[in-house]
Order: C-alpha cells, then structure tokens, then sequence
C-alpha cells in the first residue's frame, strides 16, 4: 500500500498558524476593542450588550455591526468589523465562535 504523507511545509504551516493563534486573537480583541472605544461608545453603554435580546446568533451580530459601520460613515473593512465582532462576542455575547 502506499501511504501518503503529509508535506513538510504544510506541517510547518499548521505549526506556525497554531502558534501564533493566541497572540492573534489578542491583537484581534485589541483593536477590536479601540475601533469600538473610538467610534462606538459614544453612544453605546456597556449595559446595551446585555440587555440586547434580539441579537441570537455571531452573523446577526456582525451583520449589526456592518451596518452600523456604514450607518455613521466608518467604511470600516472586513478585518476591522472581524475585530470589533470579536471583541463584542468575547466581552459581552458570547455567542459559539465557529467561523461565519
């Protein structure tokens, strides 16, 4: 039988993603959180997150989010609405972290 196995590049690859996740996720919720700092609460309270009931899901949240960020004229991109759902979710949500 012949038996594949797996390249060394991808090995080294799946090693560096899973190294680096944890200080990812950090800088994620960093700037996720200065981007909401900076534009969002202004008018939003903390206690708005919690008792914010018609948000169920992570997508219906980072809908909300996209459209608030065109709402007020951020144009922010993808990546800023990623950190800024993941800095909500993790603070406030809590929703199941599968990807979107």
């Amino acid at each position: 039988m012949n038996k594949r196995r797996p390249a060394i590049p991808q090995i080294s690859l799946l090693a560096l993603t899973l190294g680096l996740g944890t200080e990812t996720q950090a800088q994620n919720f960093a700037r996720g959180q200065e981007l909401y700092n900076q534009q969002c609460q202004s008018c939003h309270e903390d206690l708005m997150h919690s008792r914010n009931l018609k948000l169920k899901t992570l997508s219906g949240l980072r809908n909300r989010i996209q459209d608030w960020s065109s709402h007020t004229g951020n144009s922010w991109t993808a990546e800023e609405i990623d950190d800024v759902l993941y800095y909500l979710n993790k603070s406030f949500y809590h929703f199941d972290q599968k990807p979107l």
